[in-house]
């Protein structure tokens, strides 16, 4: 006889009758097959848990020659599932498998307490319960062994058989190893395929944070998020729907796999349907079966399972996002962290996105408006240039014909009426430094026709001495420090003359009697610089840059006291910017300023580029 024909022999011998020949025997078998199993569960070599079961189960079935053997598993729930079985011991294949709960049953008293059951006839154990047993009517014996990890009881495997008292000590013993080596095999593959999947989440949430953030337009987003989801999750269909502002109803705004006609009669208010309690409650919803979902509101009937997150961002909800599949009980505890990890990244990527359509359209707006300023400021300056070529004819009548009554060429003058007429020549000499000034103004930012070199030395030379007779009129005294070694600036003589002018007419009317004002010139890398400080009133910080603006004075009484249109630093200031230079201000309030002045050295052409 084969060693399993002697198996079966044995196995009927009653528990406890006194043989020592069969209990020899049965301790052979028993290790010889424990081996067996045990080298057949080694070679299986396979990381996927089904096959490891499934090999597992036929290997022992194979070996002892039970009726029926199944092997189950705690799922996430804290349920016991089968997971495997040998060929003929599929009772629930017709009907769908059962599941047991911790104290439930047989099976379900094996994971409460931890320990193996060996029932002679379950008919007679009150923990047996016949309508929800997982075995045929006419099963009898059963022997049941927890699957331990530590204290963790990850499932149980359970041999049945129909005949009274069918296992023995050496049926425990073997089962017993088996079912010890079979959690620790379990418990790795299950490790193994958790860290797969981890991988996988972290793979998908990478590929999807690349393709998100590849585009800052809302709909392009929007319809990556949801594509990419549908591959990743393998789902039937996708959306995300938005909370309007306006109405605060929830709308798709994009989907993958979900027909147009569906889209466009997706309506919700915050607290109706799934979608419209996840907005309004911020928390997850899964819906297992939605045929069993009392006030389903259908919107595709296609859909049997659906998984709703938040889409949340800074603890406000701006929306949901959607997953749904034509089969029930499609989505996993894994599906639903994997999802929300998902939105999250979905609700800062839609929020930079519709941040940037805003920051597009203000700029957008800024544009068109500066536009619209720059073209009232040239419309502007063109009235000023107009006004002043038409007030400088008539001006230079008025000036002629007053010097003219002046010098008495039209008889004599009594001492009133000259003191009138110096008085309207000196208001005549205001208004036409006014118009001349205008039109410099208009002239200084025009970029140089041709740019010569320029002794920046020489200019402040002869703006000096051309300012020589008011300053020894005010006891002013003029400090220079001009180098003659210094390379020359690339510009318009004649303009960076009048900064000279201007400048130093500006330090000489703010001067008190009596102080002094220094001119410099300097060597500065690629530039050279030019300062015109004086002793004179001082310009807060505050105004710094207010001070080369058009017609802007420090305060009124400013011009009151010293006089002047405002024009002087704005033309400075347009002159150098056409020069490719610039000027700035060093002053404290009532302890004077430096005028500091940059412009380009000359280069010489290039010689091929001038042929």
């Amino acid at each position: 006889m084969d060693i399993e024909g002697k198996s079966r022999v044995s196995q009927q011998v009653p528990l406890g009758q006194p043989s020592s020949t069969h209990s020899l025997e049965r301790d052979a078998e028993a290790c010889a097959r424990t081996m067996t199993v045990l080298n057949a569960m080694a070679a299986a070599s396979t990381l996927a848990l089904e096959e490891v079961v499934s090999h597992a189960v036929d290997t022992v079935d194979h070996v002892r020659g039970f009726e029926h053997l199944s092997l189950w598993l705690t799922d996430e729930q804290g349920a016991l599932r089968p997971i495997g079985c040998d060929a003929g011991a599929s009772p629930w294949k017709d009907g769908g498998a059962p599941a047991f709960f911790i104290g439930q049953g047989l099976l379900g008293w094996v994971v409460e307490h931890g320990q193996v059951l060996r029932l002679g006839d379950i008919s007679r154990d009150p923990r047996h319960i016949p309508v929800d047993s997982p075995w045929p009517p006419d099963i009898r014996s059963v022997l049941v062994l927890p699957l331990l990890i530590g204290d963790q009881i990850i499932g149980v495997i359970d041999a049945a058989c129909s005949r009274p008292d069918a296992f023995f000590d050496a049926d425990e013993h073997v089962m017993s190893t088996v079912a010890e080596q079979l959690a620790v095999v379990i418990e790795n593959v299950r490790r193994y395929e958790e860290t797969e999947h981890q991988l996988a989440e972290i793979s998908a949430l990478y590929r999807l944070a690349q393709r998100i953030n590849t585009s800052l337009n809302t709909q392009e987003v929007l319809d990556s998020i949801v594509w990419s989801l549908k591959q990743t999750m393998g789902c039937r269909g996708c959306s995300i729907a938005l909370i309007d502002p306006s109405d605060g109803v929830l709308e798709i705004r994009t989907a993958a796999g979900v027909e147009r006609k569906w889209e466009h009669d997706f309506r919700l208010r915050l607290g109706e349907g799934i979608a419209g309690r996840v907005a309004l409650e911020g928390e997850p919803i899964y819906v297992p079966d939605v045929t069993e979902q009392k006030d389903f509101i259908f919107f595709d009937p296609s859909v049997r399972s659906l998984l709703t997150v938040p889409l949340t961002l800074q603890q406000r909800v701006i929306g949901t996002l959607t997953v749904d599949s034509d089969q029930a009980n499609a989505f996993s505890p894994s599906d639903e962290r994997l999802l929300t990890i998902a939105a999250t990244q979905a609700a800062i990527a839609i929020e930079n996105a519709r941040l940037y359509a805003s920051l597009e359209q203000r700029a957008l707006n800024l544009a068109e408006a500066y536009a619209e300023l720059k073209q009232a400021d040239r419309v502007k300056d063109e009235i000023s240039q107009n006004v002043s070529h038409e007030l400088r004819t008539p001006l230079t009548f008025v000036k002629s014909y007053v010097e003219l009554l002046l010098d008495e060429s039209a008889g004599p003058l009594n001492a009133e009426q000259r003191e009138y007429l110096d008085i309207v020549a000196e208001k005549t000499n205001v208004v036409t430094r006014l118009v001349s000034n205008i039109m410099t103004l208009q002239q200084a930012e025009q970029a140089p026709a041709r740019k010569e070199p320029v002794s920046l030395t020489e200019l402040a030379r002869r703006a000096l001495r051309g300012c020589a007779a008011t300053v020894g009129e005010s006891g002013l005294t003029l400090v220079e420090n001009l180098p003659d070694d210094l390379p020359p600036v690339a510009g318009d003589a004649d303009r960076l003359l009048q900064v000279f002018d201007n400048l130093l007419g500006n330090a000489i009317k703010f001067s008190p009697d009596g102080g002094q004002i220094m001119v410099t010139v300097t060597d500065a890398g690629s530039m050279v610089q030019a300062s015109i400080s004086d002793q004179g009133i001082g310009i807060p910080k505050d105004q710094h840059e207010r001070i080369f603006e058009r017609f802007y004075q420090v305060d009124g009484s400013a011009r009151r006291q010293f006089g002047g249109t405002g024009l002087g630093l704005a033309i400075v200031k347009r002159i150098l910017e056409a020069h490719e230079g610039r000027v700035w201000l060093e002053s404290e309030h009532g302890k004077g300023s430096t005028f500091h002045i940059l412009v380009p050295k000359y280069q010489k052409p290039d010689v091929e580029q001038t042929q």
